[in-house]
């Protein structure tokens, strides 16, 4: 069984949603950065178009990684405020009862 992780709650802070972002490796996953752009573009528009992020959690965390890794490179503020990331915590943690398997790490 692979190792799991648990979904930070939603007060857990910055550095606590930016470590869980990078345990699912979203270059590895989906095969490098532009598809793995891809998904998160399309997840980030139904969020935004809708308000629904969807289902599929490996999509969700492929999204919040791309965050992270965009927030790495020239984000400022605090990772945990901004509303998609505190949004894909959260959906991500109903999906899955609050534990997902590591999916490979990027420091």
């Amino acid at each position: 069984m692979a190792e799991q992780v648990r979904v930070p709650d939603d007060g857990a802070g910055s550095s606590e949603f930016f470590s869980f972002a990078h345990t699912y490796n979203g270059y590895e996953l989906r095969d490098g950065f532009e598809p793995l752009a891809a998904v998160a573009q399309a997840v980030r528009e139904r969020w935004e178009r809708t308000g629904e992020l969807g289902d599929d959690v490996d999509q969700l965390r492929a999204c919040l990684f791309f965050e992270a890794r965009a927030f790495r490179h020239g984000g400022y503020g605090r990772f945990d405020q901004r509303p998609i990331v505190a949004a894909l915590v959260s959906r991500i943690r109903s999906l899955s009862g609050g534990v997902v398997p590591l999916r490979g790490t990027v420091a």
